[in-house]
């Protein structure tokens, strides 16, 4: 993992986003999307091999919470740790004012939900019929959420 950065997002990573989030996502977001993210001050990293954007990881800060909106990694680079990294990396510069992270990840993305748990997040519910997906594979069209959280540091301090 040493020849990867972490770095915050810039405009000129937009497209190299989205096209990562069209080769993951069944219903993806669109270039425009990501720039409203970094518009809007949303907490957008990237993680890069030389010029090379290779994931991305967008939290929401909200008072001294956080919602985690989307990430991705790019499916070749995908089982070498990027993911653990650019999310452990991400929360951390939250910085110690967000004791609770938040997320919704679909139910049928094993490999995420067991990323989310390594990094930390525990299931807390389950949000039905939440996803738009493929008829083919869910006859409704829709699929749950797997909604998780995170505790840092003491929120009770």
């Amino acid at each position: 993992m040493p020849r990867y950065v972490i770095r915050s997002m810039l405009l000129t990573d937009t497209a190299q986003v989205a096209a990562i989030e069209r080769q993951v996502e069944y219903h993806p977001w669109s270039e425009r999307q990501f720039q409203g993210s970094l518009e809007a001050g949303q907490r957008c990293t990237v993680i890069v091999d030389g010029e090379q954007v290779i994931g991305f990881c967008i939290l929401q800060p909200v008072l001294d919470e956080a919602n985690l909106l989307l990430m991705a990694i790019d499916p070749k680079f995908q089982g070498q740790g990027c993911g653990s990294a650019l999310l452990e990396e991400s929360l951390a510069l939250l910085g110690d004012g967000c004791v609770m992270a938040f997320l919704e990840v679909r139910g049928s993305n094993t490999p995420a939900i067991s990323l989310y748990q390594k990094v930390g997040f525990h299931q807390m519910g389950i949000r039905k019929n939440y996803y738009p997906a493929d008829r083919a594979v869910f006859a409704s069209g829709k699929e749950d959420a797997v909604l998780m959280a995170l505790t840092r540091g003491n929120p009770f301090a």
